[in-house]
């Protein structure tokens, strides 16, 4: 895959008291998190990684082409747009918040081209 179609997601988890929960593996963030099949549209290839003391869960997605990372980024702003949620969190009382607050879009060579903090 080209690398000029990639960008990278940052996603938190916050329990009810406002602590954030700390993932033991990438595993375990998606387990926590839940993401929804949107989160596959365009069948992108995904690279995860932890971050700040494994209280993140960085997912690079990377695309075929232009037109397949604006399906993917169209599709997840559609199911925000419609005030559904993205995840499913695994709490069955609700006690997790799930936070994507970051995105940084990327150059051809891997650098952050954009940010946008949420």
């Amino acid at each position: 895959m080209a690398a000029e179609w990639k960008h990278k997601r940052y996603f938190r988890l916050r329990e009810s008291d406002n602590s954030l929960v700390t993932f033991s593996s990438t595993s375990d963030a998606n387990t926590k998190i839940g993401f929804k099949s949107v989160y596959n549209t365009s069948s992108p290839t995904k690279t995860e990684a932890l971050a700040d003391s494994n209280q993140t869960l960085v997912v690079t997605y990377e695309f075929s082409s232009q037109d397949a990372q604006t399906a993917f980024k169209n599709a997840v702003d559609a199911v925000w747009d419609d005030s559904t949620t993205p995840w499913t969190v695994a709490s069955a009382d609700n006690a997790f918040r799930v936070e994507h607050f970051k995105t940084e879009w990327l150059h051809n060579d891997g650098s952050v081209s954009s940010t946008t903090n949420l």
